[in-house]
């Protein structure tokens, strides 16, 4: 009888699928906003069209914006500290990267609309 080991999650909170067409504007960053694909309260996970296959410089502030129903939501100036950003298949052979950014210090006005952000486009 073999015995298999549950892998370990590393991150303290997972990060969710994040539904609809949220956009996140990168500052500084790459000049096309990129969708926003897996969130949490600690991180995010965004992709975005590359250039040339060229990598911008690192990200110290994020937007995030999304269309409603009811009304849009837009998360301004959260600050934030890049994780990762490394390349990835996109569809039709367009060069795409992921980018993953943990929050920094935010206000907890912030840290409330990101909460409701969560509880309205991730599941």
């Amino acid at each position: 009888m073999k015995i298999f080991s549950k892998t370990l999650e590393r991150r303290r909170y997972k990060r969710l699928a994040v539904i609809g067409h949220p956009v996140a504007i990168m500052k500084p960053g790459p000049s096309r906003p990129g969708k926003v694909t897996r969130i949490s309260t600690e991180s995010v996970e965004i992709i975005y069209d590359s250039i040339d296959s060229a990598q911008p410089g690192e990200t110290g502030e994020l937007d995030i914006l999304a269309a409603d129903f009811v009304r849009p939501v837009c998360l301004e100036r959260l600050p934030v500290k890049m994780v990762s950003d490394r390349a990835a298949d996109g569809k039709k052979g367009t060069p795409v990267r992921t980018r993953v950014l943990a929050f920094d210090r935010m206000t907890a006005d912030q840290r409330n609309q990101l909460q409701s952000f969560i509880y309205s486009f991730a599941y």
